[in-house]
């Protein structure tokens, strides 16, 4: 049997290989601002400045990976991965944007050519000036200035950072709601107004739509899907590190943690034989069950945790960093029956947090039998204790945004454009009066 000590160095070793990636945010709005950009240029058939923007800093990988000609992609097919930002940090694209000179790109295109009616086309001489007509091209200059696309770019960045900020206050929230229902002793049925909640949910109607006034940006629905990925990487990578600093005095203090492992439950009704094969399991189990004092338990356990950690993290850390592109009718469309798993999904496909989080709260009371010290890690209170890290984590991002990086994004507005304090004086009123406005009608519509 391998030693403790061989088993503690190969886990420390394989934690840091399979250790969550460390995700700007500051880069990664920047970065879907500049995709948001280029939605709108397809959308709005500006394909050369969708091609200046995407070859600036050697960003084509931000493109739609299937846009229709003539027409903007659909919003999963920007990809939602992290670090993709090449220029990085993201103040730096900013600055470069900003400084970099206006151009003119000379666009060839066929002339208009005149159509030819049915007599026309049986004279033999007009059908060949038509047809030398039609290989002629006219050429037109287009000006690319880009402090006006960095302009419209902050616009878009600024919306984008307003509004996470806002979905990661409310993922908060239902974080310590799921922690404190998980947790509870005796589970209540759900309410009618949380199956309203639902079902308002189900048909689009969510507090991101309402602060949104139910006109969020294109791909708003796959960044706040983002936003979950990248505080649930945070809080696993929080999770690991935790668990390094346990101490064997310390460690039997998380719930997560057991001194002895679960007994099972041996129903009367059931068959002898079946009893007896299920004795027989139990035993080759439990033959494998750490044995010792107080001290040599604590160590297997934090040591069996950090191997769970791994293991999840080895299968979900790529998804998450990945993210999926489906949208959210797609994924109801391909829902399981109830109590049914999802179908296998291709290889290299990405996840959203949701799918990682419940993979945890499935084992319920049970223990991950095939590691060493496994029957001592209650995998489920990791999830509980994952989502209250990742509670914390949405708090900080949230304060992120608006403490760090909407600051730079105005910086960088005043530095690299026409615009000034003044403007950014007026515009915070105008916020803030149709914020009012929003409420003072919501307001009355409820007292109606």
């Amino acid at each position: 049997m391998v030693s403790r000590a061989v088993c503690a160095v190969a886990a420390c070793g394989l934690a840091s290989a399979l250790a969550p990636p460390a995700v700007s945010l500051g880069d990664f709005v920047v970065q879907r601002a500049i995709q948001q950009q280029l939605y709108f240029s397809a959308e709005l058939r500006m394909d050369v400045v969708a091609n200046w923007l995407a070859n600036f800093g050697d960003h084509e990988h931000l493109e739609s990976a299937g846009r229709p000609k003539g027409g903007p992609g659909f919003p999963g097919t920007y990809s939602a991965a992290f670090g993709q930002l090449r220029t990085t940090p993201y103040t730096e694209y900013l600055a470069a944007l900003g400084t970099a000179p206006n151009s003119v790109v000379e666009v060839s295109f066929p002339k208009p050519k005149r159509r030819l009616s049915a007599r026309e086309l049986k004279n033999p001489f007009l059908a060949a000036q038509a047809a030398e007509a039609a290989d002629d091209l006219d050429v037109m200059d287009v000006p690319i200035e880009p402090r006006a696309i960095l302009s419209r770019l902050l616009t878009t960045a600024d919306e984008q950072a307003d509004t996470w900020a806002f979905h990661l206050g409310e993922l908060e929230l239902d974080d310590v709601e799921r922690i404190n229902n998980d947790r509870a002793e005796a589970k209540g049925l759900p309410t009618a107004e949380m199956l309203r909640a639902a079902e308002m949910a189900e048909g689009g109607e969510t507090a991101v739509s309402w602060y949104t006034d139910d006109e969020p940006l294109p791909l708003n629905a796959f960044d706040c899907r983002a936003c979950e990925r990248l505080v649930t990487l945070r809080a696993l990578a929080a999770l690991k590190a935790e668990l390094r600093a346990l101490t064997p005095t310390n460690a039997f203090e998380k719930d997560y943690l057991r001194k002895e492992a679960r007994a099972d439950d041996d129903d009367e009704d059931v068959d002898a034989r079946v009893i007896e094969r299920r004795r027989v399991r139990r035993e080759r189990r439990e033959a494998g069950f750490v044995s010792g004092g107080d001290d040599d338990r604590a160590s297997a356990a934090v040591e069996a945790a950090l191997a769970f950690l791994d293991e999840f993290g080895a299968y979900w850390v790529p998804k998450l960093a990945k993210g999926d592109e489906r949208s959210a009718l797609q994924k109801r469309a391909t829902r399981p029956p109830p109590g049914m798993k999802e179908r296998p999904r291709p290889e290299g496909a990405g996840a959203d947090a949701d799918a990682a989080m419940e993979d945890l709260w499935a084992y319920r009371d049970e223990s991950p039998y095939h590691i060493r010290g496994g029957e001592l890690v209650v995998p489920a209170m990791l999830g509980a204790r994952l989502r209250e890290l990742r509670s914390g984590e949405a708090a900080e991002a949230s304060a992120e945004l608006k403490d760090t990086i909407l600051p730079e994004l105005k910086r960088a507005r005043i530095q690299h454009t026409d615009y000034t304090e003044e403007d950014e004086r007026i515009r915070l009123e105008k916020v803030e009066k149709e914020k009012a406005a929003a409420l003072d009608w919501r307001s009355a519509e409820w007292d109606d």
